[in-house]
């Protein structure tokens, strides 16, 4: 019911942390992977380990800033012979800085990697499967930030909120059409890119104790759902987020 055998996944992010993950997980469970990530060399080294777990894996070296291009880079993939059946929006940006002094330009950013890019993939994804009658599942990745909010990252608490919204108004409008939409949103993760925080004791000592589970996460520990939501387990699901987050939103 978990196998992934016969799908091939686009995933977005993939060089590194929860995209990397994800990526060995749906290879491990049989699917055949399109890689899509700024960085040659690492999305490479990802197509290599999957490669090592007997599953194929196409790599498309993209900044998904450039979000008027996501369309020329979809042909590019379909061009190569994948048929992509599950997408997983996982790249994402964040910038910090006060409300009061947010540039505009940044704001543009964040908003465009991390919401503009994952509608503009879904729609691509959903308009080959729906012109060819076969189901899909879409995943995106939302976070603490689509529920609460912090200081200092206005644009980044704006576009996860946006996630949870567009998750759910793709997931009514396709369901007619076998796609299922749903979100995972992580609690605190340890990655490359959240290793300042982690090394910032203040901050180390505040997740913990927020955190019932009392650590950070391994980017590993999303694949569970990941997987999930890509299978046929989660065939009636559609318009969730399911939150990996050790506890932290049940905790007051």
């Amino acid at each position: 019911m978990f196998s992934l055998q016969g799908h091939t996944a686009l995933v977005t992010g993939a060089s590194r942390g929860i995209g990397r993950e994800i990526a060995l997980a749906f290879a491990r469970a049989g699917a055949d992977l399109v890689l899509v990530a700024r960085g040659r060399q690492a999305l490479d080294e990802v197509a290599c380990a999957v490669a090592q777990e007997g599953r194929s894996a196409a790599v498309f070296p993209f900044d998904v800033s450039a979000v008027e291009e996501i369309p020329a880079l979809f042909s590019r993939i379909l061009e190569s012979g994948a048929a992509i059946d599950i997408l997983v929006n996982v790249a994402g940006i964040n910038y910090r800085v006060p409300a009061i002094d947010y540039p505009l330009s940044e704001w543009r950013r964040v908003l465009d990697v991390n919401l503009t890019a994952p509608f503009l993939l879904a729609q691509a994804v959903a308009k080959e499967l729906i012109r060819e009658g076969r189901p899909g599942k879409i995943i995106n990745i939302a976070s603490l930030l689509s529920e609460a909010a912090r200081p200092n990252i206005p644009a980044y608490a704006a576009s996860k909120g946006g996630i949870r919204q567009l998750t759910k108004a793709l997931a009514v409008e396709w369901a007619p059409h076998r796609i299922n939409v749903n979100a995972i949103g992580p609690g605190y993760i340890a990655t490359e890119l959240t290793q300042p925080l982690k090394e910032n004791e203040e901050f180390d000592n505040w997740v913990i104790s927020r955190t019932p589970m009392q650590r950070w996460a391994a980017p590993s520990e999303l694949t569970g759902a990941a997987v999930f939501l890509a299978s046929a387990a989660s065939d009636f699901v559609t318009g969730q987020i399911i939150y990996v987050d050790g506890g932290w939103l049940a905790n007051l």
